[in-house]
């Protein structure tokens, strides 16, 4: 009877762990679809191949979140999103805002040179305050 138990008890956690999974993977954000994140921006300090310093804005998120992108590789759980502004008036909302709580809406990517900062990439389009 005891055996009985506790394959029951083995079933039913293989059940859980497969939802789980399934569960965090249909969760992931698809790459170069909008979304939108909330978190705490920083500052990154960085040097590329050839030592010149590099300041990318480092969105420290509350929760994780991970990226499904077929061209450029998944991306599992991170807490850290390098963003950037291609406009001038993001960017420079950006630069004001450093250190504080912010709303970001944008694409989505995954790191692919040397010069992202974090395992996922955003290029904001639009920002918020909390």
């Amino acid at each position: 009877m005891r055996k009985r138990c506790l394959c029951g008890l083995l079933a039913a956690a293989m059940l859980a762990t497969a939802f789980a999974a399934s569960h965090a993977q249909a969760a992931c954000w698809q790459g170069d679809q909008v979304q939108t994140v909330r978190g705490r921006l920083t500052v990154g300090r960085f040097v590329d191949a050839n030592d010149r310093p590099e300041r990318p804005f480092i969105l420290r998120l509350e929760k994780p979140v991970c990226l499904t992108d077929a061209t450029l590789g998944d991306v599992d759980d991170t807490r850290t999103i390098h963003v950037f502004a291609a406009d001038a008036r993001l960017q420079a909302q950006l630069r004001r805002r450093v250190g504080t709580t912010i709303v970001v809406r944008g694409k989505p990517f995954a790191r692919h040179t040397a010069h992202h900062h974090a395992p996922i990439v955003m290029d904001v389009s639009a920002i918020a305050s909390r």
